[in-house]
């Protein structure tokens, strides 16, 4: 926490030992104990409320982002399907159904599934 080093502690035991006394260093050591103790608790109480608020603040944000999603799928979704509801609303404007129309395999589909088309080529041209 404080990055104090093996020698800058033996200096600050001596220099406390001269101001302090050899009488009143274990108790004013073990009072500085319990304050940084109870100052580590509280520094960690700090960060763990920050780390919660900060928590809710992205999943309120993330909330916020899907009910805009939804929104706007929803108006997709409604756009979509008007359409269909003015067909079922006025089945008479109804347009006719394309007629099925078998597709013709292309030569490319021909050659993938072993069959020849029966066609007639034109003479003079290449094979």
């Amino acid at each position: 926490m404080f990055n104090i080093a093996f020698p800058e502690l033996i200096v600050i035991v001596v220099v406390s030992l001269i101001v302090i006394g050899p009488d009143k260093l274990p108790k004013v050591a073990q009072t500085f104990g319990a304050l940084m103790g109870r100052m580590q608790g509280f520094m960690s109480d700090v960060k763990n409320d920050i780390d919660q608020e900060l928590k809710n603040n992205d999943l309120h944000r993330l909330q916020e982002e899907l009910k805009m999603q939804n929104e706007g799928l929803n108006e997709d979704l409604r756009k979509g399907m008007q359409p269909v509801a003015d067909v079922i609303r006025h089945p008479e404007n109804k347009t006719p159904a394309p007629e099925s129309v078998q597709a013709k395999p292309t030569a490319a589909e021909d050659d993938n599934t072993g069959q020849h088309s029966h066609t007639a080529k034109p003479e003079g041209s290449a094979t």
